[in-house]
């Protein structure tokens, strides 16, 4: 059994698709750093049922595991077009979704941040104008509610983040004091999403990891966007 898609799009909701695709490759393309990969999903022909698959989650896995096997110690500017399947925690259907994202590997994070926020920055105005707002969080956030806004402190970066956005991005952002707050467990130094103005979604989240397997280690910092919905918005 080849599980590839659950979902067909057709007529006015295919060509959205289409020209959210375009409009990614074209502003990463015509950056000469950035290299595109290709990504797939798990394939396994001895399957008797769909709840014996193995689904991808994420890409950035994948992703890490790549660098780790073949070059860990170079930078690495990378994006991917794929889709991603995830489980509805309420009734545990398997949904498809459709992912955009970018990796930025072994860059300090300061510059990584800056570079992949810019980029996502200029995705979602020149799709959506100004209709959505950041939100950033410290994976390490303590419950005290200074804690994120104190710049003397030495056990988070938030703040040095979040002077970085400020400067270079004109978006309106907030802060998440959730000491519960969703992460990938990947996200160590810090954590965003972006939501719609409109429809409250997700529609786009990221942030920083470092993962080490035997003696090697990658730092990246990524985002990725939920295409399915940025497509209702459109």
């Amino acid at each position: 059994m080849l599980v590839n898609s659950f979902d067909t799009k057709y007529a006015k909701t295919a060509l959205k698709y289409e020209s959210l695709d375009n409009s990614f490759t074209k502003i990463l393309g015509s950056n000469s750093k950035f290299s595109r990969i290709f990504t797939s999903v798990i394939e396994n022909k001895s399957l008797k049922s769909l709840s014996e698959a193995t689904l991808r989650s994420d890409i950035t896995g994948q992703v890490i595991n790549t660098i780790l096997t073949h070059d860990s110690n170079s930078k690495h500017y990378l994006y991917y077009m794929g889709d991603v399947f995830k489980k509805n925690k309420m009734n545990n259907n398997i949904k498809q979704f459709r992912q955009h994202g970018v990796e930025i590997i072994n860059l300090p994070k300061n510059k990584s941040f800056k570079e992949v926020l810019e980029i996502l920055d200029k995705i979602l105005k020149n799709i959506l104008k100004k209709n959505y707002t950041y939100v950033f969080t410290d994976p390490k956030i303590s419950k005290n509610i200074n804690y994120l806004l104190d710049n003397s402190s030495h056990k988070n970066n938030i703040s040095k983040f979040v002077n970085i956005f400020k400067k270079n991005i004109k978006a309106p952002f907030e802060l998440n004091l959730d000491k519960d707050f969703f992460s990938q467990d990947y996200h160590q130094d810090i954590f965003f999403y972006v939501y719609s103005n409109i429809s409250k979604k997700i529609i786009a989240q990221g942030g920083g990891y470092q993962y080490k397997k035997n003696i090697k280690k990658v730092e990246g910092f990524g985002f990725s966007c939920n295409v399915d919905y940025i497509a209702e918005l459109i």
